[in-house]
């Protein structure tokens, strides 16, 4: 009975030790065993009426003799259920840790990766909101300085027509002005022109008149100059052909 009981714990032992490492909760684990257990008594109580009455001084020679050795065996053998009960509690314990850091992690992860997505969708918001109030400001702004310059470039367009239009005028009227005074330099040339020309042809008059009276006055004293040389060369030959006469009739009286 003894040797049956420890049997029983050493089952229940490793039972419990598998159970841990496969992760199956102990509590399943003990209620089987309950039941194991009185499976196992009833059976035993059964073998033990019908081997009573002939084996009975047989049975308890020899379980005087298994005591002793059932005594070794049940202490080696609690020693052994106690290291695999360690080993099997120390790798359930193990994988139980695993496993729930592994859950943890994947909770935390999880929470995290949701609380940055929130974090991230209300800061796009936040500055999608901001860049949408500074777009919409600097739109007003552009609007603005486009009505402005519009207004600005409307007037300089009115005022720079008004110029060109004055300058046109008075460049119009100077044109006239220098068209009417060219005209007038025009007539004062042909005037004055004409009255060169007249001017020319009274001095070449006068000069050609002038001319044919000195070229007459210079004739008439040429021919007098002619006239007084021809005397006194004729006076000088009455002279020398006197003095040869008179010398040669002077030689010849002597």
């Amino acid at each position: 009975m003894k040797n049956n009981r420890l049997m029983k714990n050493l089952g229940k032992a490793t039972v419990a030790a598998a159970l841990l490492a496969t992760g199956v909760s102990p509590v399943l684990a003990a209620t089987e065993n309950k039941t194991e257990v009185k499976s196992n008594k009833t059976a035993a109580e059964s073998s033990s009426k019908k081997t009573s009455s002939p084996e009975s001084s047989k049975a308890s020679s020899s379980s005087e003799a298994s005591k002793s050795s059932s005594s070794a065996a049940s202490s080696s053998s609690k020693k052994a259920a106690k290291k695999s009960a360690k080993k099997s509690t120390k790798k359930a314990a193990k994988k139980s840790a695993k496993k729930s850091t592994k859950k943890a992690a994947k909770k935390s992860a999880k929470k995290s990766t949701k609380k940055a997505a929130k974090n991230t969708k209300k800061v796009a918001k936040k500055t999608t909101k901001k860049a949408a109030k500074a777009t919409k400001k600097s739109t007003k702004k552009a609007a603005k300085d486009t009505k402005k310059a519009a207004k600005t470039t409307k007037k300089s367009t009115k005022k720079a027509a008004k110029d060109t239009k004055k300058a046109a005028k008075t460049t119009k009227k100077s044109t006239k002005k220098a068209a009417k005074d060219t005209k007038k330099a025009a007539k004062t040339t042909k005037k004055s022109t004409k009255k060169a020309a007249k001017d020319t042809k009274r001095a070449a008059k006068t000069a050609k008149k002038s001319t044919k009276k000195s070229t007459k006055k210079a004739a008439k004293n040429t021919k007098k100059a002619a006239k007084t040389t021809k005397k006194s060369t004729k006076k000088a030959a009455k002279k020398a052909s006197a003095k040869s006469t008179s010398a040669s009739s002077t030689s010849s009286a002597k």
